[in-house]
């Protein structure tokens, strides 16, 4: 006999939380390493000239930095957590359906009893 309180999709959910801890550690290493590959190429090339833009009130020197490697990893991390929590929503929202669908099953295969319109 099934256990009541015991959700069928339980093991599911684990292990939706353990790929979603596992994605969220490959995202953090693949941003170091997108980072380090751009601050490698940017220190590779030192001799780029830098970028001037005219804006209202002077010209801005643009052109690689010193944390363009650190800037391309946070957007990495940014990105790809947002991906992750979204692909997490969107798994635990397809569990709580097929949660509420088994309960509605057997809300109504009870119902009639529980409330009296039908004698056991």
């Amino acid at each position: 006999m099934e256990t009541p309180l015991h959700r069928p999709t339980a093991t599911a959910r684990r292990l939706l939380a353990w790929a979603q801890a596992g994605a969220v550690a490959a995202v953090l290493g693949l941003a170091a390493v997108v980072g380090t590959a751009v601050q490698a190429h940017l220190d590779a090339h030192p001799d780029r000239p830098a970028v001037l833009v005219e804006v209202p009130g002077g010209v801005v020197a643009g052109g690689p930095s010193e944390h363009d490697g650190a800037l391309a990893g946070i957007g990495v991390v940014v990105v790809g957590w947002t991906l992750v929590g979204c692909a997490g929503t969107v798994g635990r929202r397809r569990l709580d359906d097929r949660d509420s669908e088994r309960w509605e099953r057997g809300w109504a295969a009870v119902e009639p009893t529980w409330s009296g319109r039908v004698e056991q």
